[in-house]
Parts: structure tokens; C-alpha cells; sequence
């Protein structure tokens, strides 16, 4: 259990600050023009999320190059973790399970697999 803390301490950390948001009462924040890209800030946040699962794989393989296994676990991860987190909005009050965030949860884990891919290549 430690050696996984050690290395997936950054993506669980984001897993939990993403939960304790996403599972606030809407009425919790507030009016803001920022929190009008909803739909961008799961795209980023999800996109982050995958990205630091990769990098704590990346970490615990050492300096070699991840197996497309690794990327696809990664995604389904973040996936099965966006369904989890939307699916838990319909008991907040003043939230709802919108389809349209899984589809960009899902959307935003693929683009923080493409960058890691991209830009992690040892």
C-alpha cells in the first residue's frame, strides 16, 4: 500500500479534490462567469486526472516506455470514475446527472492520455 501511495499520491489527491467538487451542493459556489465553462473545466479536469494516473504508472515502471495497456487502463479509470462521480450528483441537492459531462469527463481523459503520450516518451 505505501509504494502505491508513493506513487499515485498526485492522482489521488486530484481523484478526492475532484469528488468533494463535484459532489457539493450547487448552491455551494458562486455566481461567477469563470464557472460558466462547465463543460471546459471537466474537460481539463478529467484530462488531469488521466495524465497523473499515467505519471504515477510511469513512476512505478521507472524511465521506460508505458504499454498501451497502461493507457487504456488509465482511461477506463477516469471513465468508470466520471460515471461514478455523475452518477452520485442525482442525490446532491441541486444537482443532476448530465450525460453531456460523462461524454466530456470522457472526452477530457482521452486528451490527458494523448498529451502524456505525446509529450512522455521515455
Amino acid at each position: 500500500m505505501r509504494s502505491f501511495i508513493k506513487q499515485y499520491w498526485a492522482s489521488v489527491s486530484w481523484a478526492i479534490v475532484l469528488a468533494v467538487l463535484m459532489l457539493l451542493p450547487q448552491d455551494s459556489f458562486p455566481e461567477s462567469k469563470l464557472l460558466s465553462y462547465d463543460k471546459v473545466a471537466h474537460l481539463g479536469v478529467f484530462a488531469i486526472l488521466s495524465f497523473l494516473v499515467l505519471w504515477g504508472k510511469r513512476k512505478k515502471e521507472g524511465n521506460v516506455p508505458l504499454k498501451n495497456k497502461y493507457r487504456l487502463i488509465s482511461l477506463t479509470i477516469c471513465v468508470v470514475y466520471g460515471l461514478v462521480l455523475e452518477s452520485l450528483q442525482s442525490v446532491v441537492p441541486g444537482r443532476m446527472t448530465d450525460i453531456y459531462d460523462l461524454l466530456v469527463n470522457t472526452i477530457g481523459a482521452i486528451v490527458g492520455v494523448v498529451v502524456f503520450s505525446t509529450f512522455i516518451r521515455y
